[in-house]
């Protein structure tokens, strides 16, 4: 309850009593009509729930299993910033609800496996998205693909390191072909014709075994020193006469890069300081694939493509080379900048940066892996994960390339069994838990915004407790939750009231084993159960805090927190932080943050629940209040919370909210917001994040 006080004074007190405290008895308006805010069942939501199926194949279209994929939204792909995580089952499948807000087109996906494409962007269906990562057709579905490169690209040169001697270095395709023949169309995309006609099949072992060793989200230098010693070996030896092929199995970069090779007499390396190859340089860079990009992100490429080297005697060494982002839709820009396996040709200063690939023998599958980081790792930005580009090496006959001083992958391993790989757990020795997913996400948090006086209408500036929000799930293998952490602050308090508030779990209240870190004031209203959720409710109800000032005041100890101009914000609020866990896992397409019901608990008044429309109360709220004074509750019809008008008395956010300041209602202070309820939501989506001109009244809106 707020601005009684003032508000009253400033019109009289029988006014201030009629508009203020409203009859619980009022009569109906005598003539029936009611103007409608909204349409029936809006439920004022500002997101949108998208049923999520997403599939991920191997390129023999056998299912990848126990493979950790993340959602982002378009603008932030870092590891903060995702909206959804989840784990691939037997079928290589994960279904999911993810929340978005209402105005989101498009979605990332990203499995953060080598082998598979990255950060894949997805156009949203409807309220659904469908797709297949890899497989035989290299994706499927609502997947948007990668614009190609289709003008000339001027990058920097190698940093000054000379590469050849008298003569310039001759940049080629393989013989018998030009940039005129060498492409099959669409030629932007630079898949060279010259593919071998049967690819190769990836087995999932060598998958597993990359990602082992080259893993998304770690560093060679920290997780394999030894990958980058001075002593390995990031060349092909070659030590009898063999034909040499080179399978591309993926890329994880921004760039379209192009892959090369070199030869020399096995001992006698080129140098950064020598003349032709007669003379220890380079004459001859051949190229092996123009454009090393993935199909759908940026290329033509499909895990497997193989390209014959070929046949080369004994004491031969073939060295590699990329030329950063040298794609240009028709052609390379032979001045990009280049990393080649060779570190001294390499633009960094010191010796141990100027390492740019790595190389691992696999016994098992008989293959010689390479991978490439493609960025300055002195100034460039680096990763340092080394699977920017990554392919391997055969021979026939296989024994044809020396394995001495090769690295030997990683063959990975599992050590909690929970078919999740140890480099991809985020708890590799707890075979309860696998991963953690977050809701709005790590890096943000969701906004409810309430008014206080069920069952009367307020001044809607939707101030009088808003609470920003975070949930995390940590979840099994199997996709179920065995612990759900809930962050609260209070971002305003702007009422005379002090509103406690709730949370409503989709689960019953003796799943729950245990609840700690809700805020309990001196003199306490709520009742606990042993288990720690609220007691008397058959569903597990928490409280996080049941009074505002326990986490936010005013330092005079004055009503209206941070809803007011005139008085400092106060930025040193707690947060109260819930943990609950349960008996047995719970699945995650039940533990949605959407399907939680929270609400506010007026002035310590238990009974008085104000929930978001559409939510039904909880066992302990008055319901006797249902369809007095404006409340148009119809519980039989599963009306919630609204009043005839359709007006609610809390919104959800799935993202932050500018809240209106003290008295200024929110259709005053979004200009779009009648727009938008009038639409039942599918106009102005963005009405509260637009800050183009016609959409707000910023006077009105609070920006300490």
């Amino acid at each position: 309850m707020k601005k009684l006080l003032h508000l009253c004074l400033a019109v009289g007190i029988i006014a201030a009593t009629a508009s203020c405290r409203k009859s619980s008895n009022q009569p109906p308006d005598p003539g029936g009509n009611v103007v409608k805010a909204a349409p029936d069942g809006f439920n004022f939501s500002s997101s949108k729930n998208v049923n999520v199926s997403i599939t991920l194949r191997d390129n023999n279209d056998g299912p990848l299993k126990g493979i950790v994929l993340s959602i982002y939204p378009t603008d932030n792909t870092s590891p903060g910033a995702a909206i959804f995580k989840g784990v691939t089952d037997a079928s290589g499948k994960i279904t999911a609800t993810v929340a978005v807000p209402a105005y989101y087109t498009r979605l990332i996906i990203d499995p953060a496996y080598v082998g598979l494409m990255r950060n894949v962007t997805v156009s949203l269906n409807g309220s659904s998205v469908t797709a297949v990562i890899g497989g035989k057709a290299g994706y499927s579905g609502d997947i948007v693909p990668d614009a190609i490169n289709d003008s000339p690209v001027t990058t920097t040169s190698s940093g000054g390191r000379q590469i050849n001697g008298l003569l310039a270095t001759e940049y080629v395709y393989p013989t018998g072909y030009t940039a005129s023949n060498a492409f099959s169309a669409p030629t932007n995309q630079g898949k060279p014709v010259y593919l071998e006609t049967t690819p190769d099949i990836i087995p999932q072992s060598l998958l597993s075994f990359v990602n082992s060793s080259l893993p998304e989200g770690q560093t060679v230098p920290n997780l394999h020193p030894e990958y980058l010693s001075n002593n390995a070996t990031r060349v092909v030896n070659v030590t009898a006469r063999a034909d040499v092929w080179i399978t591309f199995v993926s890329e994880g970069a921004g760039y379209q890069n192009v892959l090369g090779f070199y030869t020399y007499k096995t001992g006698s390396p080129p140098s950064a300081s020598g003349g032709g190859t007669l003379f220890g340089g380079i004459d001859k860079i051949t190229y092996i694939f123009p454009n090393a990009s993935a199909y759908g992100s940026g290329g033509g490429l499909k895990s497997g493509d193989k390209v014959k080297l070929g046949t080369f005697d004994a004491g031969t060494t073939i060295g590699f080379v990329l030329l950063q982002n040298a794609w240009t839709g028709s052609g390379v820009n032979t001045s990009a900048t280049k990393f080649f396996t060779q570190d001294e040709f390499n633009p960094e200063n010191t010796s141990a940066l100027r390492k740019h690939s790595v190389m691992l023998y696999d016994n098992l599958n008989k293959v010689y892996l390479m991978g490439f980081e493609d960025l300055n790792r002195q100034t460039g930005g680096s990763d340092n994960d080394f699977n920017d580009l990554v392919f391997y090496a055969t021979s026939n006959p296989i024994t044809a390339i020396s394995n001495a001083g090769v690295a030997v992958i990683d063959d990975g391993g599992d050590r909690d069994g929970d078919g999740v790989l140890d480099e991809l757990d985020a708890f590799p020795d707890d075979g309860t838990r696998a991963y953690v997913s977050y809701y709005p996400s790590a890096s943000k948090m969701a906004t409810l915004a309430f008014e206080d006086n069920w069952p009367t209408k307020g001044d809607y500036d939707l101030n009088d407790l808003v609470v920003n929000y975070r949930y995390s799930f940590t979840s099994n293998a199997s996709n179920q939750v065995v612990e759900l952490k809930g962050e609260y602050q209070v971002a305003a308090a702007g009422a005379s009231f002090k509103n406690g508030f709730g949370v409503q779990l989709p689960v019953a209240a003796n799943a729950v084993t245990s609840v700690d870190g809700q805020l309990k004031s001196a003199a306490p209203y709520v009742t606990y159960a042993a288990n720690g959720v609220e007691a008397g409710q058959s569903k597990a109800v928490i409280i996080p805090f049941d009074n505002p000032d326990l986490l936010i005041k005013n330092p005079d100890n004055s009503f209206f927190v941070n809803t007011r101009p005139d008085k400092e914000k106060v930025s040193n609020g707690a947060t109260a932080t819930v943990v609950v866990k349960f008996g047995s896992p719970v699945a995650s397409s039940v533990l949605t943050a959407t399907a939680f019901n929270p609400f506010l608990i007026s002035n310590g008044r238990r009974g008085y629940e104000a929930h978001l429309p559409g939510y039904a109360p909880t066992d302990k709220a008055n319901i006797q209040f249902f369809g007095q004074a404006d409340d148009d509750s119809r519980p039989g019809q599963n009306r919630y919370y609204v009043t005839k008008e359709n007006l609610p008395w809390g919104i959800s956010f799935s993202e932050g909210f500018s809240y209106p300041i003290e008295g200024a209602n929110i259709s005053a202070s979004y200009l779009h917001f009648n727009d938008w309820a009038l639409s039942g939501g599918t106009s102005y989506t963005d009405w509260y994040t637009n800050t183009n001109a016609g959409y707000r009244a910023s006077g009105n809106i609070y920006s300490k």
